[in-house]
């Protein structure tokens, strides 16, 4: 509990601090630019973090917390913000539609992780492995992401979500 608790608080300190640069960097670069730095600083803690324990080096897995802690800080700003961009009158909707979304990728990806680190650990007969594993498929994940990222595209979402609202305003009156 006490080594889980000092990677939480030094994971969570990184996170504050970035969550407070992530807000000035967004005012001086893209949004985009932004998540992607945070996804990259992400994916670089999950590599990092992954290789210490292949070599068992805790100082390495530490600095693998920060610049997880970091990643995570950037993308949360700018994440937000490009979802911030893409609401339209229905800003409560998106806003919620977010939050649920946000709360059902943590409970699937907290519980798929803890699946696949048990079984690989089972199959493999090593704890280890079952965690390396989990974090390179977390690293996969973030560049499938990234991917994804590159095909957002804002003014087209306000443009249809507004067309859609147009419909549905068409419908209720025709009602």
């Amino acid at each position: 509990v006490a080594a889980t608790t000092r990677i939480t608080s030094i994971w969570g300190t990184c996170v504050l601090v970035t969550l407070l640069v992530a807000g000035w960097l967004e005012r001086r670069l893209d949004k985009r630019t932004v998540a992607r730095a945070g996804a990259w600083l992400a994916i670089a803690g999950f590599m990092v973090i992954a290789s210490s324990g292949l070599i068992r080096q805790t100082g390495l897995f530490y600095g693998g917390v920060v610049l997880l802690g970091l990643g995570t800080g950037l993308a949360t700003v700018s994440n937000l913000s490009l979802m911030l961009d893409m609401t339209t009158a229905q800003v409560g909707l998106y806003i919620g539609a977010w939050g649920m979304a946000d709360a059902l990728a943590r409970l699937l990806g907290t519980v798929l992780s803890g699946v696949v680190r048990d079984l690989v650990a089972q199959f493999a007969h090593n704890p280890l492995a079952g965690y390396v594993t989990v974090f390179l498929i977390q690293a996969g994940l973030l560049l499938l992401s990234l991917g994804m990222l590159g095909r957002i595209d804002v003014q087209r979402f306000r443009r249809q979500s507004q067309s859609i609202a147009d419909r549905a305003a068409l419908l209720n009156d025709a009602s």
